[in-house]
């Protein structure tokens, strides 16, 4: 398989999907609080209600990710897939993984996710790419499988 370019949007639905779910423990952590503040503002004082500052400085990433949702529809993606890296550049980041570490591809409704080790998780919808480009992502998932399989083996 040669290298090969994509260029898709992820919508917003799309996003929500792959960029919120790692902060769904901050989310619930934040709800608590905010609930327990606000019982404390009405039943001691009203002075715990600047307590609420503190969830966003603590998770200010997830406020940021909130706030960029709610201002942007879609978010562009440049995929670049070499011979031995995969490089991704949106409209706020770019980063280069080495196609080595993809531990898993699996579609989910309309959307491909690959997951790589390092913890990146890349979402690409279904119409963007070709089986073969598919196909050639998941070449990478199966060697570092087998790999796993003969590590395990010889212990």
């Amino acid at each position: 398989m040669t290298p090969f370019q994509l260029h898709y949007t992820l919508t917003r639905r799309q996003r929500v999907a792959n960029e919120l779910l790692p902060w769904v423990p901050a989310i619930a952590g934040t709800l608590g609080f905010v609930t327990g503040i606000f019982y404390l503002a009405v039943s001691v004082s009203t002075w715990f209600l600047f307590m609420l500052i503190v969830p966003a400085i603590l998770f200010r990433g997830l406020f940021a990710l909130l706030l960029d949702l709610l201002m942007n529809q879609g978010n562009r993606v440049e995929l670049a897939v070499e011979d031995s890296l995969l490089q991704i550049q949106t409209d706020r980041m770019k980063s280069s993984l080495p196609l080595n570490g993809i531990i898993q591809v699996f579609r989910s409704g309309k959307v491909w996710t690959v997951l790589h080790y390092d913890g990146a998780v890349l979402t690409i919808p279904a119409t963007a790419i070709s089986s073969e480009q598919i196909d050639f992502l998941k070449s990478f998932a199966r060697n570092a499988a087998a790999e796993r399989k003969a590590a395990q083996s010889g212990i």
